[in-house]
């Protein structure tokens, strides 16, 4: 009786299991592999309450390359930053795109494609290779207001909601906005991620400001002003941006602007390069992996059931 009840419950493990099994095999089945030979295009929406800005001017950079399983590579130009795309969340990939948005423009790189919208607001590239693209935007003024375009990092593909590529991606852009004032202020302030190797940060750093563009002014940050400085009475019809003139050895940089404030991040990796991300999952392993722990239990509960039946033999 014994016997049966302990077959009954290991039939039971096992087949819940091999479901188990069987759903993520049809997940990866699904998903399948990015198509490296397909082309891929993007449209973009850039307006507010259903009213397009019309004659506004994006530009496309092609940041990294793409592998058949999901993994980014930096390529060309980007290749130099020294930034990180190891598990990065949503803040992390819009910091990331704002950083190599402001590295692009101080460096005068050249985009992939630079087009304007349409009067209904939208703007479209096609016959693009899959890969990484990072897009920018000019500013649109519109009754006294100024609706400044947020950098964006799109993949292409990008996995839809049934968990497969999609390689006719549509996205609405982000945006600021703000009344146009006479002035206003920029502040950066320096935050490092270091904990434990605070003797591998340099004396001193040198941020760049950037006027639409152009570096206008370098400053230096260290511990005697806090690691930050004000920018006072700058144009308020300019964009402005910074980057930080030589990222310290070892670390890499994410630059976020909240309001009027950029917050510059260093981050210390022990190991270098930093590993790029896993946008893929490798499925190959999960059978192999299950079927071994489906072994060991097998064999457990045999151990198990000869024991117990030794038991009953001596009592």
């Amino acid at each position: 009786m014994k016997a049966k009840m302990l077959w009954r419950r290991t039939a039971v493990v096992l087949l819940t299991l091999w479901i188990g099994v069987f759903c993520m095999a049809v997940t990866a089945s699904a998903r399948g592999n990015v198509d490296a030979g397909k082309e891929a295009s993007l449209s973009i929406y850039f307006g507010d309450g259903g009213s397009g800005f019309s004659n506004v001017k994006f530009d496309i950079y092609r940041v990294a390359n793409i592998s058949d399983t999901g993994d980014y590579t930096l390529t060309g130009d980007f290749q130099r930053y020294p930034v990180s795309l190891d598990n990065l969340d949503s803040s992390g990939w819009r910091a990331l795109a704002q950083t190599l948005a402001a590295y692009a423009v101080r460096d005068g790189l050249n985009p992939l494609q630079a087009k304007k919208t349409g009067a209904d607001g939208q703007v479209g590239f096609s016959k693009l290779t899959v890969g990484l693209y990072l897009i920018t935007g000019d500013f649109y003024e519109k009754e006294g207001t100024t609706y400044t375009p947020e950098p964006m990092l799109i993949s292409l593909p990008s996995l839809a909601e049934k968990d497969e590529w999609l390689y006719d991606v549509e996205v609405s852009c982000k945006f600021d906005s703000e009344t146009i004032p006479a002035f206003v202020e920029r502040k950066v302030q320096k935050v490092w991620k270091d904990d434990g190797k605070e003797d591998k940060r340099p004396k001193q750093i040198s941020v760049q400001l950037l006027e639409n563009g152009t570096v206008v002014d370098t400053v230096a940050l260290s511990k005697e002003n806090n690691w930050e400085y004000t920018w006072e009475n700058l144009d308020g019809g300019s964009r402005w941006q910074v980057t930080e003139a030589e990222v310290p050895d070892g670390y890499t940089v994410a630059i976020t602007q909240e309001g009027t404030a950029f917050i510059m991040t260093n981050t210390c990796h022990s190991e270098s390069p930093p590993k790029l991300p896993q946008t893929g999952m490798l499925w190959w392993p999960v059978p192999m992996l299950v079927c071994c722990g489906l072994l060991l239990i097998v064999i457990g509960l045999i151990v198990r059931y000869r024991h117990g039946g030794n038991n009953e033999n001596e009592r």
